[in-house]
């Protein structure tokens, strides 16, 4: 299961939206603070509204499945690396020109993620968190 917290930050046409601080794995070091590569992104995650009631400034725990995680990492990760070998091993018969071939595997990566980017509101239907309030009221 997976879970975060987050922040109420808009509610509006069906949909809660919650901030939640996304964190490195640095920021829990005991030397990050000197170090300088800690890094924080704020990310917001539309959820569609349950029959809770928020409010603006409310802490929500996001839940979504584990099979979920593993649904993204092998859309962002696991395809395009696999979809680039095999263009670079298929393009490697027809030419030799490693000029092309990488301008090939490249043109297939941006067709990918390009696919990926239209197909957006699929992902959206498909990757759905549900939210609860959280008993803890302070993040």
């Amino acid at each position: 299961m997976i879970e975060q917290e987050g922040i109420v930050s808009n509610i509006e046409g069906g949909f809660v939206c919650v901030k939640i601080v996304q964190n490195t794995a640095c920021a829990s070091c005991h030397a990050n603070a000197a170090c300088g590569i800690s890094e924080q992104k704020e990310k917001i995650i539309e959820v569609p509204l349950s029959n809770q009631v928020f409010a603006l400034g409310d802490v929500v725990l996001l839940t979504g499945s584990s099979s979920m995680g593993l649904q993204a990492v092998l859309y962002a990760f696991v395809l395009p690396i696999v979809l680039v070998f095999l263009s670079l091993i298929i393009i490697s018969h027809f030419f030799e020109s490693e000029e092309l071939m990488a301008i090939f595997a490249i043109s297939v990566l941006a067709i990918y993620y390009l696919t990926l980017y239209f197909l957006r509101d699929e992902f959206k239907k498909k990757f759905v968190f549900t939210v609860s309030k959280c008993l803890k009221q302070n993040l």
